[in-house]
């Protein structure tokens, strides 16, 4: 008996829609705000629910390895672009969407980073959320408070001196 479920080469060749991508990203954000990832990843309670949700919204019969190999591709789009915008003479620009920066500055990263032509005039329509969901995703103490940074009001704690 053959499984439903599409083959690794099957999971290569997935067609990603802008609407299939979306509606992923979608998921990820929504797990992620019911506290189901942990580190840099979801748990196996939110990779099912995001599984069958996805299947059920696109009446496809994808695996959970399918999923996950998309989130692994969209968390290198993150990672190339936000190491591009780490590099001086690269920005953002929110109206188009794209990393942006003048010709001569392009061409001597591609230099040393062909890869990096793929972003040249490429739009990343979700990058925001990728932020949000690849960005900080370990603990670094970069959020932390100690009792000593909070200002607590005395009276309001039934302090008396």
């Amino acid at each position: 008996m053959g499984s439903n479920a599409p083959s690794s080469s099957d999971r290569a060749r997935t067609n990603w829609t802008p609407t299939m991508e979306r509606f992923f990203i979608d998921l990820m954000l929504d797990q992620m705000h019911r506290g189901n990832r942990l580190g840099h990843t979801f748990n196996k309670q939110a990779w099912t629910d995001m599984l069958s949700i996805f299947n059920a919204k696109f009446g496809c019969k994808y695996d959970r390895d399918t999923l996950k190999s998309h989130s692994t591709n969209l968390w290198k789009q993150y990672n190339d672009v936000k190491n591009l915008l780490e590099q001086n003479g690269f920005s953002w620009d929110d109206t188009r969407k794209l990393v942006v920066a003048p010709p001569h500055v392009w061409n001597a990263y591609i230099k040393g980073q062909p890869d990096a032509q793929v972003y040249r005039n490429r739009t990343l329509t979700n990058f925001s959320d990728l932020c949000l969901i690849y960005a900080y995703t370990q603990a670094d103490g970069r959020y932390s408070r100690s009792s000593h940074d909070i200002d607590f009001d005395d009276d309001a704690l039934g302090v008396n001196f």
